[in-house]
């Protein structure tokens, strides 16, 4: 199989993953072969990073397809779907609004996990419109559907959420909505370290944090977030 053979919205959304895991291997939210990407193709099948590959260094024709299921349809022979592939699956079979998934390893967020830090008080104003409140899901082994069991309670209400121990999982509606969240998320942790080395962060008033629930949900019904 090659490029030549697909549509042209597969081949554009091959680019655009090829592109997205070159980012967040050059931001640094992955590392080696870790993290996965995923985008729903019109005729709802799902294309998705291959397993054991470095996210940065992809080709468009390294790219798999799997159903809803997770069974491998398309792939260059020795590419087999993320092991991960279920906590993808499980968004898009919960919300069919989503187009596109990406989990990654971005380290201050995942330390957040493991020293029991939540990332979902309301602190950062610019995350409070772009992101709302970042739950963190409890742990789930990798690899298996117990993922998806953990980010249950989160999928309907929120595109991004923390993995304890782990990683994190930010989905929209194009894959680079979703790294760009990815970043958000990353950045968010950074601030939010840095407060807490100058002494700790400072709540802003609950009408201040009402005004910003307000303009989320009206950038949310615009589609601008």
């Amino acid at each position: 199989m090659t490029t030549t053979s697909l549509t042209e919205i597969e081949r554009a959304l091959r680019a655009e993953m090829v592109l997205c895991g070159r980012l967040l291997y050059e931001r640094g939210l992955i590392v080696a072969g870790d993290g996965n990407l995923s985008a729903r193709l019109p005729d709802g099948t799902i294309l998705m990073t291959p397993a054991g590959l470095a996210k940065g260094m992809l080709t468009a024709d390294d790219l798999v397809v799997v159903d809803l299921d997770g069974r491998l349809i398309r792939g260059e022979p020795n590419r087999q779907p993320s092991s991960e592939r279920y906590l993808h699956l499980f968004v898009y079979q919960h919300r069919p609004d989503i187009m596109a998934c990406v989990h990654a390893h971005p380290p201050t967020a995942v330390g957040a996990t493991l020293a029991g830090v939540s990332l979902a008080e309301p602190l950062l104003p610019e995350a409070q419109i772009a992101l709302g409140p970042i739950p963190t899901a409890p742990y789930a082994l990798t690899g298996t559907t117990e993922m998806g069991a953990a980010i249950a309670p989160f999928v309907a209400d929120h595109e991004v959420i923390l993995l304890a121990y782990h990683g994190a999982l930010t989905y929209g509606a194009t894959l680079m909505q979703a790294f760009h969240r990815m970043e958000q998320v990353e950045h968010c942790a950074r601030i939010l370290l840095a407060a807490h080395l100058f002494g700790g962060a400072r709540p802003l008033p609950p009408e201040r944090l009402a005004e910003l629930a307000e303009v989320r949900r009206a950038f949310r019904l615009a589609g601008r977030v």
